[in-house]
């Protein structure tokens, strides 16, 4: 009876033929058995015989021609790697020299004479990851299949080279028809196959294993076979995560997974990966940056109220370092500096009471809106402008908070012990509008505000602009190199080692 597997019947057996017509040149053909050729509905099919390998002596190489011989009509004798359609194996000294003992120049091609050198070839000579059996076609082996699959994706490749004058390189012929790889790197990959394929077989077996135990033993008993985990491997993780990973194929419960494993192994793995988790802190600050600025862009687009501002500014205390140009600390949001605590009632209120992270001494900031005009409509004199009435009014404003808190700072020091607070001229700072186009009033409103003492305006695309420097600065690819740690470390308020500066 006819076998179509993997073990070939004696009726089901193709034939080699062996032509050695052409000068320096040997082509060996094959041609299917008959059971063969009437389950692939190809009965006396005469064009049936196909060039399977050709040795060249002039160009010291051997050619393979994959083809698929499972018997189905559409697939029968056509390209098995498509569209790969060859495998050239090139070596100074050919494999079937190295596969004969009767042959004294080591660099020398020879080429086969009769069939029996050939099957000699195909059992000895032929590279570790190919089918040797004719009857299988020849090419790759099948745990092999991801390189031609790779190589699908290059158009217009056509042929797969390997060669003993590449090591892990790789390169494309002039016409883009041949990809070109050293034997170096065709070994590696297929021993990593191997070790990938032998992992995956353990790990299916541990799963089949912890399965039966958990199903059907632990349900029969949790006393004497209570609930257990898989015990993992050294590295296994690594493998299962490989290299690089895309985003965007990610699901909830991948990113859950991978946060709660990092959770779980920052303080073990800053001992022996320090770098790696210092890279992984400035990631996520580059990330949460790239967040806020989001932020900021989408709410001024959307023209946000006040209230939706200060929340912004509360969730973000960063923002306010930027605000005063100097490290501060937010002890209250919409703080009454007019009560005896900061959180308890009291007459005047500002949008943040501040401290100096460094000094203790104290600041307000007061919060308008993007759309706050800073100046008024109608020119005073030529070129010149008025600060508008909601500019000079909270100018006003962040004065009499100063002078509130100036006035009970030894009570509201007294009354809040355990917060730093201190009045070594104290500071105010004026978040409102956006800064004109025109010159004229550029020039008048910066010459209004450089002359206030003690307040500083700043307008919220300012803010912005100093969140985008900073991620310029920050950013990996940043001028005169990447940034470092240190850079990042110094911000953070830790030493360029790792420990903790002493700024509270």
């Amino acid at each position: 009876m006819a076998t179509f597997g993997w073990n070939f019947g004696d009726d089901d057996k193709g034939t080699l033929s062996l032509d050695t017509g052409t000068p320096g040149r040997a082509d060996v053909y094959f041609t299917p058995s008959k059971v063969r050729l009437d389950a692939a509905k190809h009965s006396g099919d005469a064009s049936a015989k196909v060039l399977l390998l050709r040795f060249d002596a002039g160009s010291h190489t051997t050619t393979i021609f994959p083809v698929n011989t499972m018997p189905k009509p559409a697939q029968f004798l056509m390209p098995k790697h498509h569209p790969i359609r060859s495998i050239e194996l090139y070596e100074t000294a050919s494999f079937y020299t190295n596969a004969r003992t009767d042959f004294d120049e080591e660099d020398a091609y020879y080429l086969p004479e009769t069939l029996d050198d050939v099957t000699n070839y195909l059992a000895e000579g032929m590279p570790s990851g190919f089918i040797k059996d004719p009857n299988f076609g020849l090419g790759l082996d099948r745990t092999l299949y991801f390189i031609p699959r790779a190589l699908a994706q290059i158009d217009g490749v056509r042929c797969l080279r390997l060669t003993d004058k590449k090591l892990l390189e790789v390169s494309l012929s002039d016409d883009g028809g041949t990809f070109e790889m050293g034997y170096d790197l065709f070994d590696e990959l297929r021993r990593s196959a191997n070790r990938f394929d032998e992992k995956a077989r353990a790990s299916s077996v541990k799963k089949k294993q912890q399965s039966a135990y958990t199903n059907l033993l632990h349900r029969i008993d949790d006393a004497k076979f209570p609930m257990k985990v898989i015990d993992r491997e050294p590295g296994d993780i690594a493998e299962l995560v490989g290299a690089t990973i895309v985003d965007a194929k990610l699901s909830d419960r991948d990113r859950d997974a991978v946060i709660g494993l990092a959770s779980a192994t920052v303080r073990t793995s800053l001992k022996t990966q320090r770098d790696a988790v210092l890279k992984l802190h400035d990631a996520i600050e580059l990330a949460s940056l790239d967040e806020l600025i989001a932020h900021v862009e989408a709410k001024l687009l959307a023209h946000a109220n006040e209230s939706q501002w200060q929340k912004l500014f509360e969730v973000n205390p960063f923002i306010l370092d930027l605000a005063f140009n100097v490290p501060v600390l937010l002890l209250q949001g919409q703080a009454h500096v007019g009560g005896k605590r900061i959180s308890g009632a009291g007459e005047t209120i500002t949008d943040f009471l501040l401290a100096n992270h460094l000094t203790d001494n104290l600041a307000v900031l007061e919060i308008k809106t993007p759309d706050t005009p800073l100046l008024a409509t109608r020119e005073y004199r030529g070129g010149v402008y008025r600060p508008s009435a909601e500019v000079a009014g909270g100018v006003s404003q962040v004065l009499d908070q100063l002078n509130l808190l100036q006035s009970r700072i030894a009570t509201l020091r007294d009354t809040n012990r355990g917060l730093g607070m201190e009045s070594f001229g104290m500071r105010g700072v004026l978040v409102v509008g956006t800064m004109p186009a025109d010159h004229d009033r550029k020039r008048s409103f910066e010459l209004y505000r450089n002359v206030l003492a003690g307040i500083s305006i700043i307008t919220f695309d300012e803010l912005l602009a100093k969140l985008r420097s900073l991620r310029t600065l920050l950013s990996p690819t940043a001028s005169q190199g990447q940034i470092t740690h240190q850079g990042l470390a110094a911000r953070r308020g830790r030493s360029p080692d790792g420990t903790r500066s002493s700024r509270r």
